[in-house]
């Protein structure tokens, strides 16, 4: 299989030709108040995924998936609740064996950007050389926070893609935006809204 990976939101899919192209690494950047974890839910939904969870147990995420999807029927996701130090001690243990083009979820990656900056080089490394191999795509949950995560300016140079999400109050209502600001060999995009429902996620072109 040679496909791009659906990003399980429609328009954002539309918008890169198809979905993300095989072999990428996706930040996706937003603060921790926002509503962000239903995107690396969507899109896990639409492709085998092993989801790395570094900071809530696995039954967390279980519960939110769960709670999130529409249904859980024929999707597979593998989650596993690691330290981002065990990640970085040994990555080829968590990155190795992936699925033929499947997904990758780091979320957050905080704890792996605070560790030595040559671990987290070797990381960056071993996980785009996986990605590669697999044809698989890595989703990296980067939580903004202030001031500046350490290694986050190597996160998004070493990313293919950056998707940036915002929660803003506008006329006393609140809107959850998002822009593809990264595009590696393509064109950046958005603004779009990003609506959350018992369907998952959609996007509306800003108007």
């Amino acid at each position: 299989m040679t496909g791009d990976l659906s990003t399980g939101v429609e328009l954002l899919d539309s918008a890169m030709g198809g979905g993300v192209p095989p072999g990428s690494l996706v930040a996706l950047t937003a603060p921790p108040r926002a509503q962000s974890e239903p995107l690396l839910y969507a899109m896990a939904a639409e492709n085998p995924t092993r989801y790395l969870s570094t900071l809530r147990t696995s039954d967390e995420v279980t519960d939110a998936i769960t709670a999130t999807l529409p249904s859980t029927a024929g999707v597979s996701i593998d989650v596993r609740a690691v330290s981002g130090d065990d990640i970085l001690a040994s990555p080829e243990q968590y990155l190795g064996g992936l699925d033929s083009h499947s997904l990758v979820i780091i979320d957050p990656t905080t704890e792996l950007e605070q560790g030595d900056r040559e671990r987290y080089r070797s990381f960056l490394d071993t996980c785009k050389r996986a990605l590669r191999m697999t044809d698989s795509v890595g989703l990296l949950h980067c939580h903004e926070n202030t001031p500046s995560v350490l290694r986050r300016d190597m996160t998004l140079a070493r990313a293919d893609q950056v998707w940036d999400v915002c929660a803003e109050v506008i006329d006393e209502n609140l809107r959850t935006r998002m822009a593809i600001t990264k595009v590696r060999g393509g064109s950046p995009f958005g603004l779009v809204d990003l609506n959350f429902s018992d369907g998952g996620v959609t996007a509306d072109a800003r108007r």
